[in-house]
This record gives structure tokens, C-alpha cells and sequence, in this order.
């Protein structure tokens, strides 16, 4: 049978990678200072890297997307908040505290409602799965569903979105999370969005599809999460 030798986690909140170590516990209370490294080794036995939801996914996609070009990519999960795995040239950036592609926290609008981070206007405080279900009251998946919510909504992803662009020029942006699961139109009505707001740097407009994956996507990005131990 298959020996294990390593271990790979997904975590949805901000890692520090290189400990293994969430630095913040901002949806789930409770984990923040948490040592996944420490835990491996002491319960399991085993090495153990640890990271964000975003960047494992964004290791999926890399490495079992299947894209044309996945060497400029990214990948972006709306879900209960929103976050970002920025790979370029190949390799995953995370910055000099592992917090590269906070996506989710670039402010999008004079909006006077707060996120949980502290700022207001916040793409997470706009457009996450947990905050479209606190300002009206229906989960994203029915929100959604209304063609002129998805149209406005649609409008405001796609301002986080060509910010991402202007800063690392990726080829393609997939689209994961429970949000963005809710079906192909929003990958469809967001590309029209992101071609208006991109206008004058259409030759950057890069292809947006939503992920291939379901759940099986996190798996696949702690696997590579794992063999990065010893690449």
C-alpha cells in the first residue's frame, strides 16, 4: 500500500508558512498561533506544510488545472471571505510574510460598511459569500440566481479583479469557492465586467473561468503543498 511521508494543509485564514503557523483566526475563533508544523510532528509524526486556502488552491490549479498557460495565473476563492493565489512565472508568490494576493482587502468603493479586517469598502465586505448573506439576507446562491444582483455584483468583482491585473498581468483568473461554484454565469458576467473596467488595457484582459475542481481541489493543492517539502 501507499506509504505517507508527508503532509499537506489547507487552512482558510493567514498562514506563516515558512513556521507553519496561522497568524490570524479571522472566520473561526481559536487558531490563531496555532502551530500545524508542531502538531504534525508531535501527533502524526510526519513533516507538515501548512497554508492558506488560497494559494493551495492556486497549487491545484497550477499543477492540475489543465489551462494552456497556467505559468501567469490566478486563482481567486469566493466563499465565507475572499482570497488569492498568485502564480508567476511558475512559482507561487507569497510575499515577505506569506499575506501576497490578499485580494480580498483591496478597497473597491467609498463604501462606509466595515470588514472585519478594519477597513471599509473592502472587495471581502462587498462581495463574500458571508457578508451577501448578512446585507440581504439570502445566500449568495440565491442572490446570485436574480440576473440583475449577478450583473451589479459581477460589476464589483471585477474591480478587485482588474486591480489584480494591473499588478501581476496574469493569462488566466479561475474563479473557486463555495461563491463562485453557484455556476458558470458568473465567470461569463464577469468577464464582460472586467473587459469594461480594462478598456484602455484590453491587450491584459485575461481568460476568467471558473474552477474545475470542487472539493477535491484543496486536496490537490495540500498533495503539492506536500511535495514542496522536498522539491
Amino acid at each position: 500500500g501507499a506509504v505517507i511521508d508527508r503532509v499537506g494543509v489547507c487552512f482558510g485564514g493567514p498562514v506563516d508558512h515558512r513556521t507553519g503557523t496561522v497568524q490570524r483566526s479571522v472566520h473561526a475563533d481559536g487558531w490563531a498561533g496555532f502551530n500545524f508544523a508542531q502538531w504534525g510532528n508531535d501527533v502524526l509524526g510526519l513533516p507538515l506544510a501548512v497554508d492558506n486556502d488560497a494559494k493551495v488552491g492556486a497549487l491545484a490549479e497550477l499543477h492540475h488545472g489543465g489551462h494552456a498557460d497556467s505559468n501567469h495565473l490566478i486563482y481567486l476563492t469566493i466563499s465565507t471571505g475572499i482570497g488569492a493565489g498568485v502564480v508567476s512565472s511558475g512559482q507561487l508568490v507569497r510575499g515577505a510574510d506569506n499575506l501576497a494576493g490578499e485580494l480580498g482587502h483591496v478597497r473597491i468603493a467609498d463604501d462606509p460598511r466595515v470588514c472585519k479586517c478594519g477597513r471599509t469598502g473592502c472587495l471581502e465586505r462587498l462581495c463574500s459569500g458571508y457578508w451577501l448573506e448578512q446585507d440581504h439576507g439570502q445566500p449568495a446562491s440565491q442572490l446570485l440566481a436574480d440576473d440583475a444582483f449577478l450583473t451589479d455584483y459581477s460589476r464589483l468583482l471585477a474591480r478587485g479583479l482588474a486591480t489584480a491585473v494591473l499588478l501581476y498581468n496574469p493569462t488566466v483568473i479561475v474563479l473557486g469557492g463555495g461563491v463562485a461554484r453557484t455556476g458558470l454565469r458568473l465567470a461569463t458576467v464577469t468577464r464582460t465586467a472586467i473587459a469594461t473596467e480594462l478598456a484602455s488595457w484590453s491587450h491584459l484582459t485575461p481568460t476568467i473561468m471558473p474552477s474545475r475542481f470542487d472539493a477535491e481541489g484543496v486536496h490537490l493543492g495540500a498533495m503539492e503543498l506536500a511535495r514542496d517539502l522536498y522539491r
